[in-house]
């Protein structure tokens, strides 16, 4: 039985073949090209599934070496202000220190109180750190809120929370990247036991009506009262005759009245408790204020109110006593204040570790990855450059063969 071959199929199989070895040639060279020896999933499907998981990991890598990049720099820029924090806590008890010498004047305390101004508002400054990306350092998570402002009355107030800000640095490790100021300058513990006034947020004054800081002028009085709070609240104006502005100021713990709408008078010292505060401004009938009595005391506002001690003070016996009691507190608070700063610092420094300790981790993690990756990637350039040769030669045979083929015909046997 005779099979007979079209001239259409001997060109198409011939065609067929030709193709193919030139397919398989030009997949060599561009192996050998790439430095790869899967080029596609349909190489192997295997090694491809791992190379693919393989880069993830070195993505995450990459992910974690970029956040141990931003940890560091927040880290480095708060050990940075924590510093100078503390190298002008050394220069304010110098001055605090000085304003005791008997032998100085009021005039001259003044003096030294200006210096001392000067040291609040650089230790401020330090307070309202910002990173790189332009958020503030110690506002916990409120990073766009500045955390230290300065009211109208001279007192300084928290914006931020209490939070902390961590960043993952590993599939399951996070670090704190700041410290919240509340935490580190606000709540220092205190040498002697005080009070702290707080406006509602919810004020409703138009503007609203600021409270100064409260001091304790009664410390007998006082020591009673603790671990007392109170809130003083504005009443409406009927409740009195003839009707004015009056507030009433309650015992939290148990709703007492201590003092029962008094008249307000802006500026005016209110008096309870052993303790004095002052409300400036316009309340509005509703408006409440919070006096809470504390042994903590905040870093910046110690500061101002041995300041405004130094102003108010004459060269009086009796003023020169109560001078040398404010200096003893005021130096022992920034003792408590430095030593708060160090443990601080402390615990930044050894966030740094950790950082410092996950990088070459990283490095060496991702070493072990890339070589991995490359034993089930990387061509052996020897065996491929061998098989485009063969892969070469069989190609000219192919096409020396069809060339041959195509030319064949009866009329050569006739």
């Amino acid at each position: 039985m005779s099979v007979r071959i079209s001239s259409a199929q001997m060109y198409s199989k011939g065609l067929s073949g030709l193709l193919d070895a030139q397919k398989a040639v030009s997949k060599t060279q561009e192996q050998i090209s790439a430095n790869k020896r899967v080029l596609t999933p349909g190489d192997d499907p295997i090694a491809a599934t791992r190379i693919l998981q393989l880069n993830q990991e070195l993505a995450q890598i990459s992910q974690h070496n970029q956040s141990l990049s931003t940890l560091e720099n927040r880290l480095q820029r708060e050990e940075v202000a924590l510093a100078g924090i503390s190298e002008q806590i050394l220069t304010a008890q110098e001055l605090i220190t000085k304003s005791g010498n008997a032998a100085l004047n009021a005039e001259q305390r003044g003096y030294i109180a200006l210096e001392l101004q000067s040291v609040v508002d650089a230790m401020a400054q330090l307070m309202n750190t910002r990173d790189a990306s332009g958020e503030y350092i110690f506002s916990g998570h409120q990073g766009r809120e500045q955390p230290f402002v300065k009211g109208v009355d001279g007192t300084w107030s928290y914006n931020g929370d209490e939070g902390q800000r961590h960043i993952r640095i590993a599939s399951t490790t996070s670090v704190a990247a700041s410290d919240s100021g509340k935490t580190v300058f606000m709540d220092v513990p205190s040498v002697d036991t005080g009070v702290v006034a707080s406006a509602n947020p919810g004020n409703t004054g138009i503007p609203p009506a600021v409270i100064g800081s409260a001091e304790v002028v009664d410390r007998d009085t006082f020591s009673s009262f603790y671990p007392g709070s109170v809130v003083i609240e504005f009443r409406p104006m009927n409740e009195v005759n003839p009707p004015a502005l009056n507030y009433t100021i309650k015992q939290i713990s148990d709703g007492r009245v201590l003092v029962g709408n008094a008249a307000y008078i802006p500026g005016e010292k209110i008096r309870f408790a052993g303790t004095s505060v002052r409300i400036n401004g316009s309340p509005a009938v509703g408006d409440s204020f919070k006096v809470e009595s504390s042994n903590r005391t905040g870093l910046l506002e110690g500061l101002e109110d041995y300041i405004r001690t130094l102003h108010s003070l004459t060269d009086s016996a009796q003023d020169k006593t109560t001078l040398a009691a404010q200096l003893g507190n005021a130096l022992g608070n920034l003792g408590n204040a430095q030593t708060r700063l160090l443990e601080t610092r402390s615990s930044v420094g050894s966030r740094l570790n950790v950082v410092e300790a996950a990088r070459a981790n990283n490095i060496d993690f991702e070493f072990a990855v890339k070589t991995a990756l490359s034993e089930v990637s990387d061509l052996d350039y020897a065996k491929a450059i061998s098989q485009m040769t063969q892969e070469s030669f069989i190609l000219e045979a192919a096409q020396a063969s069809f060339a041959r083929i195509s030319r064949l015909s009866l009329f050569n046997y006739l």
